[in-house]
C-alpha cells in the first residue's frame, strides 16, 4: 500500500520556521533594549562623573590622576579626558596601551557600539565646561560583555529548547504518520470488507435460490432412486445404489456450498477449552475409528476463553480431519495455551504436506489440493475464526508434514 504524506507535515514545518524566526526577533528585540538601557545608564553616568572631573579640575588636580579613581569600575574598559580642540589631556584603560579612540565617530554620534578584541564596547562622547568656561570632552568605553553573556545564553538555551521541541515535534509527527498510515489502512480494509460483505450477500441470495431450484429435484431423484432400487433385479441393484450415493453426493455438495456463503450468527459463552477439546476428540475418534493414544492433547485444565463452542468445535474437528486424511496411520497432536490476551490452538500431522503452490491458496473458497476435495472446510475455517476477530494460518514444508494454528482473543 502506497503511504500517505500526513497532512500535518506543513503546518509542522511552518511552525518550526515561525519559532526560529520569533526567536530571532526576540533576541534582537531584546539586544536592542538592552544597548539602549545601558546607553540611557552611561549617559547618567557621564552627566555625573562630568560634573565630578569639573569640580577636581576647578582645584587643580592633574587629569592623570582623575582617571584611576573610576576605572575600577568593572563595567568601564576606558576613560579619556581631552580639550576644546579634542587633544588628550588623560586617560585611563584596563587594557594597557589600548584606548579605541576615534575623533571622526565624535563628530557624528554620542554613542555607538565598537567591536574590539575584548567583545564589544559602547562608547559615549560628551562634552561639559571646566571650571573658567572652558569646554572639555569625556570618552567613556562601557562594555557589553554581559549583554553577551547574556545573549550567548539565551542562544544556548534557545538552541535546547528547540532541539527538545523538534525531537519532540519528530516523535509526534512518526506517532501522527503511523497512526494515520494505520487508519488509512483500516479505512480500506473496512471498505473492502463492506464490499466484500455486500459481494458475498448478493451472491448468498443467489446461490439460496439456485440450492432451492437444485435440492426440489434432488429429492425427487432419490425417491425414484430408491423405488428403482426395490423394483430392479438384484443384478441393476448395485447401478441403483451408485446412482443414489451420486445424488447425494450432489446434495452434499450443494448444502456445503451455501453454508459457505451464509454469514455466521455467533453465540459466544464462557467455557473451558479442555472439555471442548475433548468433546471434539471423541467425536472424530468416533467417526474415523482412529484409537485414543493416536491423537496427542496439550492443554491446561483451567484455560477458559470465551467463542461460540460449536463453531470452534466445528474448526477444530475440520482440521482434525484434514489431519487424519494427510496421514491416516500418523500420531495427530493438538496443543493449546494462552499467550498474553490470546489463545493459540495448533493442530499438527506428519503426513505429507502443503506444497508451496498450494499453501498461498489453501484457505481460498473452492480451492482444494485433494483429488476429491471441494475446498470448503478450511475456507468455512477460516470465515468461523475472522467473525471471532481471530486468524488462522498454516506453516508446512513438504514431505514434514503441515500445522494449522489458530489465534483467537481469549477474554
Amino acid at each position: 500500500m502506497k503511504r500517505q504524506s500526513p497532512v500535518f507535515l506543513l503546518p509542522f514545518l511552518g511552525l518550526v520556521a515561525l519559532f526560529l524566526v520569533s526567536s530571532h526577533l526576540n533576541r534582537y528585540t531584546i539586544r536592542n533594549r538592552v544597548e539602549n538601557l545601558v546607553e540611557e545608564q552611561l549617559q547618567a553616568t557621564s552627566e555625573i562623573l562630568n560634573n565630578h572631573v569639573s569640580h577636581l579640575l576647578s582645584e587643580d588636580t592633574p587629569a592623570e590622576e582623575i582617571f584611576p579613581l573610576y576605572i575600577g569600575e568593572e563595567s568601564i574598559y576606558f576613560m579619556a579626558l581631552l580639550d576644546g580642540e579634542r587633544n588628550i589631556l588623560g586617560w585611563s584603560s584596563r587594557f594597557e596601551g589600548y584606548l579605541p579612540l576615534s575623533l571622526k565617530e565624535t563628530e557624528t554620534r554620542r554613542s555607538w557600539v565598537l567591536e574590539s578584541p575584548v567583545g564589544r564596547i559602547l562608547n559615549h562622547f560628551s562634552s561639559f565646561s571646566g571650571p573658567e568656561g572652558e569646554t572639555y570632552y569625556l570618552y567613556l568605553g562601557y562594555s557589553l560583555s554581559s549583554l553577551e553573556t547574556m545573549l550567548s545564553q539565551s542562544r544556548k538555551t534557545f538552541w535546547i529548547i528547540f532541539v527538545s521541541l523538534f525531537a519532540v515535534g519528530i516523535l509526534f509527527f512518526i506517532g501522527m504518520s503511523r497512526l494515520q498510515n494505520r487508519y488509512v489502512q483500516k479505512t480500506r480494509e473496512l471498505e473492502k470488507q463492506t464490499q466484500e460483505k455486500e459481494r458475498f450477500r448478493e451472491i448468498s441470495a443467489f446461490t439460496s435460490g439456485v440450492a432451492h431450484e437444485i435440492k426440489n429435484p434432488l429429492n425427487s431423484l432419490s425417491l425414484l432412486c430408491d423405488l428403482f432400487e426395490k423394483k430392479v433385479p438384484v443384478e441393476m441393484r448395485r447401478d441403483a445404489l451408485a446412482g443414489k450415493a451420486e445424488v447425494r453426493k450432489i446434495s452434499r455438495i450443494v448444502d456445503q456450498f451455501s453454508a459457505a456463503l451464509k454469514p455466521l450468527s455467533l453465540h459466544q459463552e464462557r467455557f473451558v477449552l479442555k472439555d471442548l477439546i475433548e468433546e471434539v476428540k471423541a467425536s472424530f475418534l468416533r467417526e474415523y475409528g482412529r484409537s485414543s493414544g493416536t491423537i496427542k492433547v496439550e492443554c491446561g485444565d483451567s484455560l477458559a476463553m470465551t467463542a461460540d463452542q460449536g463453531l470452534l468445535g466445528q474448526v477444530l474437528f475440520n482440521l482434525l480431519k484434514n489431519a487424519h486424511e494427510s496421514s491416516p496411520e500418523a500420531p495427530i497432536s493438538l496443543k493449546a495455551r494462552r499467550q498474553k490476551k490470546e489463545v493459540l490452538i495448533s493442530v499438527r500431522d506428519s503426513g505429507t504436506g502443503v506444497s508451496s503452490r498450494d499453501l498461498p491458496h489453501i484457505f481460498e473458497p473452492f480451492y482444494s489440493g485433494k483429488r476429491e476435495g471441494l475446498g470448503i472446510g478450511l475456507y468455512l475455517s477460516r470465515k468461523i475464526i475472522e467473525a471471532h476477530g481471530g486468524r488462522i494460518y498454516a506453516n508446512s514444508s513438504p514431505g514434514q508434514g503441515a500445522e494449522f494454528v489458530l489465534k483467537i482473543q481469549g477474554e
